[in-house]
């Protein structure tokens, strides 16, 4: 009996684990402002992510104007967040970017 509790626990934890899904899109760069990254996807849906990974900002000076209107393949994560007032909310954050070539 105890070996069929402790196997239900170890299989009931690798399936409750939180598991973080990406998501890719092409979208156009918009502008950095007060703290958030500004996209608009192909089908005009508007998108904002509060952080984007190291690598990316190091590549792309997103904070200036130099890639705004540039198109990029981005791939990110939702996260659920609790704010100050323990409310929770979804955080948007880009965990790969790269450059879509124009012709």
């Amino acid at each position: 009996m105890k070996t069929l509790l402790v196997l239900f626990t170890i299989v009931s934890l690798s399936f409750g684990k939180n598991t973080q899904e990406t998501i890719t899109m092409n979208a156009s760069f918009d502008g950095y402002e007060d703290g958030f990254y500004y996209f608009t996807d192909e089908e005009d849906n508007n998108f904002y992510f509060e952080t984007v990974n190291k690598e990316s900002l190091e590549k792309y000076k997103l904070s200036g104007e130099e890639f705004i209107g540039r198109s990029f393949e981005v791939t990110y994560k939702i996260e659920t967040k609790t704010d100050e007032f323990e409310e929770q909310y979804e955080s948007y954050s880009i965990v790969k970017l790269i450059l879509i070539e124009e012709e």
